[in-house]
């Protein structure tokens, strides 16, 4: 699949609670969103979490599916 969508979750660092989804379209191609919802979350909390995106980037096979 050419998009996929990897949703993390504060408190769930596990690459397991990491699924990789189906994603959608972005304008252009070879772009990246991050969208975070930051009602409870801090600063540290977002960073920790892209570092958790990242090791499950780093530990998917390429390209994910």
């Amino acid at each position: 699949m050419a998009q996929v969508k990897l949703t993390v979750t504060r408190g769930k660092p596990n690459l397991k609670d990491i699924p990789i989804a189906a994603g959608t379209p972005i304008a252009g191609s070879d772009a990246m969103e991050l969208n975070i919802d930051q009602t409870k979350m801090s600063k540290g909390d977002a960073l920790v979490m892209i570092d958790n995106l990242r090791a499950r980037i780093f530990n998917a096979p390429w390209p994910m599916a």
